[in-house]
């Protein structure tokens, strides 16, 4: 019987120093404990560093930290942007490059044209002036065929 209330006792005792345990774990994750003029606050910092500040210094360092905050939302957005940007850059070189290499191409194709032309005009002009002396020669040859017949067969 004196065992069972030992057990007893031990477990209640236990269940108080865990409960007891668990309020000051609570209690010491409070972040923020606003202390007003002429109060006092006893602080015991044991894992961490405590800092006190006036109400202007906390609302300056409330305001930083939502300034921090879109300045990395604002960050986040310029970066998206910039890599759409860096992709439109690319394609655009992408194309600046294949409209070199086809300007490069027309223009050799130009060329050969070009002198494809000159090659046919200069033998054109050689076969439009060898028509010219067959035509003054057949017109020579008819016309001393002819006196010659008309001689001949008089």
């Amino acid at each position: 019987m004196a065992t069972k209330k030992m057990t007893k006792h031990i477990t209640i005792l236990a269940l108080l120093v865990m409960s007891l345990l668990w309020i000051q774990n609570a209690s010491a994750q409070i972040t923020l404990q606003c202390v007003k003029p002429g109060e006092q606050l006893l602080l015991q910092p044991q894992n961490d560093t405590v800092w006190v500040m006036d109400n202007y210094r906390m609302i300056k360092v409330i305001e930083t930290g939502r300034l921090l905050k879109l300045e990395k939302e604002k960050t986040a957005l310029l970066e998206e942007k910039c890599d759409t940007l860096r992709k439109v850059i690319n394609q655009k070189d992408e194309l600046i490059e294949t409209h070199k290499s086809d300007r490069q191409y027309y223009e050799g194709e130009l060329k050969d044209c070009r002198n494809d032309a000159i090659t046919a005009a200069q033998d054109a002009k050689k076969y439009r002036r060898r028509a010219r002396w067959a035509t003054i020669g057949c017109g020579v040859a008819a016309g001393v065929g002819f006196i010659v017949g008309a001689v001949l067969f008089k």
